[in-house]
């Protein structure tokens, strides 16, 4: 191997996969990266067995071929401490790779690429495209109400949901649900039911562009999940197993409650201040027209804030995680919050004043 690269061109796709290599690895060869070259582009390949995430970099000049691993942290620390603008050129000297720009030399110890270990290829009947922004939006609104180490694997994810034209994004932890749904034509007949693993949900939050309008192309197999950008291939592993049925866990209130989200946010932040710092719990009494939010701790301490609102329903006292709230009012951005009670032992529906095809349950606790 002997090629020149730009540092920009090689500093964002290193990052990438470096997030994707698992700090601790029991397999060293886990924690590099795998550089081969392919049609004039660089390419950067890391994973931990789970996930594979394959970057492209575009070549300035080519001498010689090769391929080889090395470590990802190393390498990645080294292009970021690089002066801006700065042209690399890597070679292969027996076990080293040797990084050279302008009058800084580095020999890194490399492990031989055939012990790389690659996720085995499989076919993948369900394909289609969808805006790389859309893709994003569907599960950065969800991804928050993910199980973190739960013994129901399958909440450790999120559930997609495919097909009539539309996706639908689902994550839930047992003690709160998002569900968001998007029409895309693009999917035509494709059904797919996938669970995608909570890593792979927060690297592909990483990897996607907000106000990106390219393109993205989704690939579903048998046990796959692969996307693939014009920067990126990304490949996951999918929990294998049956999701719950989500539509039995959404309430059918009657008592409707519309107000303002940020002075509703303001009122819960407040609040959380003096909740238990374990349990996290704020009460709601709700009356006609206003709700009064209160919050104690074990010290005695006490909040109390009345925000107004639309309601006329009967006077309900409920009792809520405070953080679960937050980040449900945090995620919405329409201007006005509409939440629909069922009664002090059944959980909370909300959703934004504005038809934005998201709804949250949040369930209630006892205080």
């Amino acid at each position: 191997m002997d090629i020149t690269v730009q540092r920009e061109a090689l500093l964002k796709p290193l990052q990438a996969v470096s997030g994707v290599v698992e700090k601790k690895q029991t397999l060293p060869i886990l924690s590099n990266v795998l550089l081969t070259i392919k049609d004039g582009n660089l390419l950067l390949t890391g994973t931990d067995l789970e996930i594979e995430l394959v970057g492209f970099v575009r070549i300035e000049s080519q001498t010689a071929e090769g391929f080889t691993t090395v470590s990802a942290r190393k390498l990645f620390d080294i292009c970021r401490t690089l002066p801006e603008g700065a042209l690399l050129r890597l070679t292969i000297d027996k076990n080293y790779l040797v990084v050279r720009a302008g009058e800084s030399c580095f020999m890194l110890n490399t492990l031989p690429a055939q012990d790389f270990p690659n996720l085995e290829d499989c076919e993948y009947p369900a394909q289609f495209t969808i805006k790389q922004s859309h893709l994003k939006n569907l599960l950065t609104k969800t991804y928050f109400a993910m199980g973190q180490q739960d013994v129901r694997h399958y909440l450790n994810g999120t559930f997609l949901d495919i097909g009539q034209q539309s996706i639908k994004c689902v994550a839930a932890d047992g003690h709160r649900l998002a569900l968001t749904t998007i029409q895309n034509e693009n999917i035509g007949n494709v059904e797919a039911r996938v669970i995608l693993p909570r890593k792979s949900v927060l690297e592909l939050i990483r990897l996607l562009g907000n106000d990106n309008d390219s393109d993205v192309s989704v690939y579903i197999g048998e046990n796959r999940f692969r996307v693939v950008t014009s920067d990126y291939i990304f490949t996951s592993k999918l929990i294998n197993a049956q999701y719950p049925d989500y539509n039995r866990l959404i309430p059918k209130g009657t008592a409707v409650a519309i107000g303002d989200r940020e002075s509703i946010r303001q009122a819960l932040t407040r609040a959380s201040i003096l909740s238990n710092e374990k349990f996290r719990g704020v009460r709601f009494q709700l009356d006609v027209n206003k709700m009064r939010i209160t919050a104690n701790n074990s010290d005695q301490e006490q909040a109390e804030e009345d925000v107004s609102l639309d309601y006329t329903g009967n006077k309900m006292e409920i009792g809520f995680n405070v953080a679960y709230l937050l980040d449900v009012v945090s995620t919405i951005t329409a201007k006005t919050i509409r939440c629909v009670f069922t009664s002090p032992n059944d959980g909370v529906l909300i959703e934004s004043g504005e038809n934005d095809q998201s709804i949250y349950v949040v369930m209630p606790m006892r205080l």
